[in-house]
């Protein structure tokens, strides 16, 4: 009998004790072992030579955030290049791994012949060169105003593909030739 009764207060303590482990693993806090901590900087200032061409360009940036993953997000940021063009938005990824650019919302692009595009939500292939959105943009500049569905862009922005319902508003002396 004592036997039983030592045997079931052992059987108690044992489980007692293995529940009380489970608890404390399910509320520590845990990394999965594909991602690496966060980073985060605010007001932060960047830059980047290209080796090939000597260009640098400036990354300028309200709050960056950055994983252990390769992916980076800027908020309230500025890219310049050197050769005029700046690009502007409220809210990009940067996948430094496969050199994309992704911005969400509202962009800006000007270029150094003061032209000036608006549009919204921009993917730009670094290492193809090419950049591209899926809606409306507004192209300004000293000769008119050119809009269209969407656009393609390559060269560093100085080559730009409208289509879809292109409509462009010129100034009259452009056509006196």
């Amino acid at each position: 009998m004592w036997n039983k009764l030592i045997l079931l207060t052992g059987v108690i303590v044992v489980l007692a004790f293995i529940i009380s482990v489970s608890r404390d693993n399910q509320m520590a806090p845990s990394l999965n072992k594909g991602t690496q901590p966060r980073r985060q900087a605010m007001n932060v200032v960047m830059y980047e030579r290209n080796r090939q061409n000597n260009k640098t360009m400036e990354v300028s940036a309200r709050e960056v955030d950055e994983t252990g993953d390769q992916d980076v997000r800027l908020k309230d940021f500025v890219l310049t290049q050197t050769g005029g063009l700046k690009l502007s938005g409220v809210d990009a990824f940067y996948d430094r791994a496969k050199s994309i650019l992704e911005v969400k919302g509202p962009v800006n692009i000007e270029t150094q012949n003061g032209s000036r595009a608006r549009l919204n939500n921009l993917t730009w292939d670094r290492v193809k060169n090419f950049a591209h959105t899926d809606n409306p943009i507004v192209i300004e500049g000293e000769s008119g105003v050119i809009t269209a569905d969407r656009a393609e862009f390559s060269d560093q922005f100085t080559n730009i593909a409208c289509i879809g319902r292109v409509h462009a508003k010129v100034m009259q002396n452009i056509l006196n030739l």
